[in-house]
């Protein structure tokens, strides 16, 4: 639901790569296979790395015996604590994920992105005014640069709420990650949904709009433009859409449906 890409993870690899060669790089046991002079913090980010690249793979035992060995090295590091979140939430230990994003947060109560993941965490859970709280804490750090993706979190994160109270704050939080990214596909798509839904039409048909410009060779967005246009009115761009879809995707579902639909 979220835009969660695996921010934490590619967050924390990023810090553990740019770090030197630890002291001693270990591959399930205590024997060490490669010796080399680093800080403390270097070889916990070195041991993030491979805990990581571990997890990716597949292998949980080896990805948390490199974890482990991190905290060892630095055990007030926020990416180890951050990292450590990542692997609980990714082996399904809930509370022990929770517990490991507090203690990022604790460690460093200006890491926007461990704000904006914890939010996403605490929204996957359903607690979404708890979200909120963090992903708004998020935006509010001067330093913080992913602000348009933790607004769209915030944004899908009470959309996927189901419930009405929260219909107004969605198209807020959207438009605001609008504001700082006009390209961004799920909060567009999501107003456009949003919108139809409500009866908004000409709301939906002004973002679907704004969508095919970024999203121009999808089938399914043309043609939700076309339905769009035909509700408003605006039979001139509803001929446009109509034509991009027979001659650009012939074979596509939306092609076939729009040939349905001329036909009845």
């Amino acid at each position: 639901m979220l835009r969660l890409f695996n921010l934490l993870a590619v967050i924390a690899i990023s810090f553990a790569l740019a770090a030197c060669v630890s002291q001693k790089t270990y591959v399930g046991s205590d024997k060490p296979v490669v010796e080399k002079q680093s800080t403390p913090v270097e070889a916990a980010k070195n041991r993030i790395a491979l805990g990581l690249t571990y997890l990716q793979k597949g292998n949980a035992g080896q990805a948390k015996y490199n974890l482990d060995k991190a905290l060892e090295f630095a055990p007030k590091l926020p990416e180890a604590h951050y990292s450590l979140a990542y692997y609980y939430q990714t082996v399904g230990e809930i509370d022990k994920a929770d517990a490991a994003y507090k203690k990022v947060i604790s460690l460093d109560k200006k890491n926007g992105d461990a704000l904006n993941n914890y939010g996403a965490f605490l929204c996957q859970q359903g607690h979404y005014l708890q979200a909120k709280e963090m992903f708004l804490q998020a935006v509010e750090i001067d330093s913080y640069i992913r602000v348009a993706q933790t607004y769209e979190n915030l944004g899908l994160c009470l959309y996927g709420a189901g419930k009405t109270e929260y219909i107004e704050q969605v198209e807020k939080y959207l438009t605001s990650a609008l504001g700082y990214n006009a390209k961004l596909v799920k909060s567009l798509s999501t107003l456009v949904e949003l919108h139809k839904n409500n009866g908004d039409i000409a709301k939906a048909y002004r973002y679907v709009q704004q969508l095919d410009l970024v999203q121009k060779n999808n089938p399914s967005v043309i043609y939700s433009a076309y339905q769009l246009a035909e509700q408003v009115g605006d039979k001139r761009a509803a001929s446009v859409y109509a034509r991009r879809l027979f001659v650009d995707f012939p074979k596509s579902s939306e092609t076939q449906q729009l040939r349905q639909a001329l036909t009845q």
